[in-house]
């Protein structure tokens, strides 16, 4: 059985496509990272969130929730399990 309580990073970037509004959609994204309660830090080319298992899945999920109603996108995701969290 899978433990989802184990702490992984994701290293994250979010890239909307065919837009003139890109800060508007990294925006939205940014408001459900603040939001999440998770640990995550932002930079030019990606962002990197750490927390368990269960919640970073969750969030992810939830960005490509977001991502998907505001048009083309790519979301572009590393996980480690080994990230001395």
């Amino acid at each position: 059985m899978p433990n989802l309580d184990k702490k992984i990073a994701c290293q994250m970037s979010y890239l909307p496509l065919g837009t003139e509004k890109i800060e508007e959609k990294v925006e939205k994204i940014l408001h459900l990272l603040r939001n999440s309660g998770l640990e995550f830090k932002v930079s030019s080319f990606a962002t990197e969130i750490k927390g368990s298992k269960a919640r970073v899945f969750s969030l992810i999920e939830d960005i490509f929730e977001i991502a998907e109603t505001e048009g083309q996108f790519v979301l572009e995701l590393k996980l480690s399990n080994i990230c001395g969290c």
